[in-house]
Parts: C-alpha cells; sequence; structure tokens
C-alpha cells in the first residue's frame, strides 16, 4: 500500500499497479519454460519464507493470488484466507483454499499445518511448466479421489533438480515434506541472499514445543468453508497422531479409542466388514461414542466445537448405509433416535458451526427411512 485517504463518499487505498496475474500467463502462454519457472519459484519461496516466519499460512495459493509487476517481479495476494497462529498452535482445521491447488490433508478435513502452502507452491510451479495441475478433473469427487490416492507423472523433460524439487513438495505425507531448512538448501531455489536472512532467524514453525506449551490443533475456527466436497463421500484416516497432545481431547477420545474408531472406519468401507459391524453391539457403541459425548456434555461456545468425532462418526454410518447394511435391521433404530436427538441440540445450542452437522445427520437419517430429502428435511425443520 502507497498511501490511504478518504472522500466525502469513499474510502480510498493507493496501492502498487500490477501488470497482471500469474493465471493470465497460464491462458496465453500454456505453460512457461523452465528457465522462467525456477525464477518465479524462486520469489514464491522468498515470500512465503517471509510469510512462515512470521507464523502467517497464507491458504489459498493459486495463480491468480500471484499478480506480476514489472520486471518480472511477483507478488503474492489475497490474504482473505491467511491465518496468523499463534506460538502456542502448531495446526489448523477449517478448511480454506481452492479445490484444485489442496492438499491432500485438507480434502480429507484433517488437520493441517504450514506445509499446505508447500503443496499448493508445488501444485502451481507444476502448472506453469506442464501446462495444467497434477491432478485435473472437472469432477470434483473425482479430483479430491485423484489427489489424495493418485501419484504425481512428471513429464521426460523436466530437469533431475525440478523433479527433486517438487517432489520435496508434493508429497502427500505432510511431515514428509520439505522442510524449509532443506527448502532453502535445495539447488532449485537455493539463493545466497536467503541464506543471510535465513541465518538470522528460526526456521518457520520448526521451533520445538514443549507438552506443557503448546496445541495439537486450532480450536477457535471450527467451520469447514470452500471445502470442494463432501467429506462422507472419501476413504479418510484421522489425523490422530496431532490430536494426542490436545487438552481438548476429551471431546474426541483417548488415543484409543480415535485409533479403534480409524480401524472401525477402514473395516466399514467393505460390504463384508459393513455387516460385521452391525452384527457387533460393542463396534456401534464405539461408532457413536463421539456424538453421545456430546449429548451429554453440551458446547456452550464455538471455542468449545471440535467435530472431528463426530464426522468421523458420520463417515462410518454413512458408509454403513451406502452397503446396504443397515436397512432393514435393529441397529438403525438405534442410530436414527441418537442422530435426530444429536441434530435437535445442533439446532437448539445455536452455532452456526453447528448446522453443518446437523444437516449431515439428516441426510443419513432419511437414507436410513427411505424418504425423499426435500420432504424430510422441510418436515423436520418445520418441527
Amino acid at each position: 500500500m502507497i498511501d490511504a485517504f478518504e472522500t466525502p463518499q469513499e474510502f480510498c487505498v493507493v496501492t502498487e499497479f500490477a501488470q497482471g496475474e500469474l493465471f493470465e500467463v497460464l491462458e496465453d502462454d500454456r505453460c512457461l519454460p523452465e528457465e522462467q519457472v525456477q525464477a518465479i519459484a524462486k520469489q514464491l519461496v522468498k515470500a512465503l519464507y517471509y510469510l512462515h516466519s512470521n507464523r502467517i499460512i497464507h491458504r489459498d495459493m493459486k495463480p491468480q493470488n500471484i499478480l506480476i509487476g514489472k520486471g518480472s517481479v511477483v507478488k503474492l495476494c489475497d490474504f482473505g484466507f491467511a491465518r496468523l497462529m499463534s506460538a502456542n498452535t502448531v495446526v489448523l482445521r477449517s478448511i480454506k483454499g481452492t479445490p484444485l491447488y489442496m492438499a491432500p490433508e485438507l480434502v480429507r478435513e484433517q488437520l493441517y499445518n504450514h506445509t499446505v502452502d508447500l503443496w499448493s507452491l508445488g501444485v502451481i510451479l507444476y502448472e506453469l511448466f506442464v501446462g495444467q495441475p497434477p491432478f485435473y478433473t472437472n469432477s470434483v469427487y473425482a479430483l479430491i479421489r485423484h489427489i489424495v490416492k493418485d501419484p504425481v507423472k512428471y513429464p521426460d523433460n523436466m530437469s533431475a533438480n525440478f523433479k527433486s524439487f517438487l517432489k520435496g513438495l508434493l508429497n502427500k505425507e505432510p511431515q514428509s515434506r520439505l522442510s524449509w531448512s532443506a527448502l532453502l538448501e535445495h539447488p532449485f531455489v537455493k539463493d545466497d541472499s536467503m541464506e543471510s536472512e535465513a541465518d538470522t532467524r528460526t526456521a518457520p514453525f520448526e521451533t520445538k514445543c514443549s507438552e506443557n506449551n503448546c496445541k495439537a490443533e486450532e480450536i477457535q475456527t471450527s467451520s469447514i468453508q470452500a471445502s470442494p466436497a463432501d467429506p462422507q463421500s472419501q476413504n479418510t484416516v484421522s489425523y490422530t497422531e496431532k490430536l494426542k497432545d490436545s487438552k481438548n481431547i476429551d471431546r474426541y477420545g483417548s488415543s484409543t479409542e480415535c485409533m479403534a474408531l480409524d480401524k472401525l472406519e477402514k473395516t466399514s468401507q467393505t460390504v463384508t466388514g459393513a455387516s460385521n459391524i452391525i452384527g457387533d453391539r460393542e463396534a456401534l457403541l464405539n461408532i457413536l461414542s463421539p456424538i453421545r459425548i456430546w449429548l451429554n456434555n453440551p458446547p456452550s461456545s464455538s471455542r468449545e466445537l471440535n467435530f472431528d468425532g463426530v464426522y468421523q462418526s458420520l463417515r462410518i454410518v454413512k458408509n454403513l448405509v451406502d452397503t446396504g447394511s443397515c436397512h432393514s435391521c435393529a441397529a438403525s433404530d438405534g442410530i436414527i433416535s441418537t442422530f435426530l436427538e444429536f441434530t435437535s441440540l445442533m439446532i437448539k445450542i445455536n452455532l452456526s458451526d453447528a448446522y453443518c452437522p446437523a444437516v449431515k445427520c439428516l441426510a443419513i437419517v432419511q437414507k436410513l427411512l427411505g424418504t425423499s430429502e426435500d420432504v424430510f428435511l422441510s418436515s423436520y425443520y418445520r418441527h
């Protein structure tokens, strides 16, 4: 920003003029030679390093949010989804971003940290060189499946250094992506001017946390926004290792219970496994346990909302319903009763973040009852 002033009618902000967006370059040229991609990569690395050094995660990196100024200088813009993390926060949960550039943990609605920006950077650089993102389809559901499961295909004309750099960014396991210390030393983006700056400060987000001063999650923003698709339709695995040190784990369950739910979720993805679960009363109780916790101890504010366990329960039950295991069985009565009770609670507490799981519960109940969705939902809300 260069200046700001007011008129009787408007508040005006004077900013630097940018000649265009990186997105426009892609539209015109389709792809760029590796030398130009490398020059852009070095600038974006500097921008991200500055943000992450100040504990800011951008969360919406894409070509449309990268401006091109005089002398081909690129600048990262649009911080509408950016998040400043406190010194004690190590991961976030609210879903932000654009599906094509989202990391696997984001589309799975898992906990995440600054490495989602590194994944997005990798997607952008890949697109600049190849002409399209590594995973591209018109179907959002197919896109999520590709991002989560499919390997990245690298073209033969990509140099070894560039490929190595992208592999370090486009790793589906967040903890296996390049650390900042390794990233700055990578030959594809190594910049001598960055070394002296890096030596004067702690590597971004790599400060060691003690058990007493670090949170394992960000609990103030739990709403699901800009999510590319319904997480229930995906085969997911909970990020339970991130919850082990959380002081709010009582609303999700112990780490042992988390692992039990993970195992049940995996089992529920097959017809045989789902049938076995329906016949196991203890398994059903474990599946509904996160929801029963809310019923026994209702939240009083949005700060107390932690829907990880609830969403996992919903995914498992949806798997049971989709495989036909729940229809015409006694277990469905208990599920319907619990879901309706939970939905009623979510509406009564009148917190906006609670409406999403309530609607998901109703959608599952509608399937169990075999009722028209529009009729069922409208009828329920009238009551």
